[in-house]
């Protein structure tokens, strides 16, 4: 098994990351960089950026996607009509 979904209340994880920073930056050897408590904060905090960053490309899919559905299809037709004289 490479991963687990827990919910956690994000007061918890915002006190315990502050913590964590506090402890980190007062140099204590226990939470510090290659500690497992370090680490499984920064891999929570990655994995809530990484689910931030998936919602908001929503908008990025549509916007790639438009042009092929509307434009590119009514510039043809607007070719096809154009070249056989409709709009003469």
């Amino acid at each position: 098994m490479k991963s687990v979904n827990v919910e956690i209340k994000k007061t918890t994880i915002l006190s315990a990351y502050n913590q964590v920073k506090l402890l980190n930056d007062l140099d204590f050897p226990n939470f510090q960089k290659g500690e497992p408590i370090y680490e499984l904060l920064m891999e929570i905090k990655r994995s809530i950026k990484k689910v931030k960053k998936e919602k908001k490309e929503g908008w990025k899919e549509f916007l790639e996607f438009w042009p092929l559905s509307i434009v590119i299809p009514s510039m043809l037709i607007l070719i096809l009509l154009g070249s056989a004289g409709v709009f003469d």
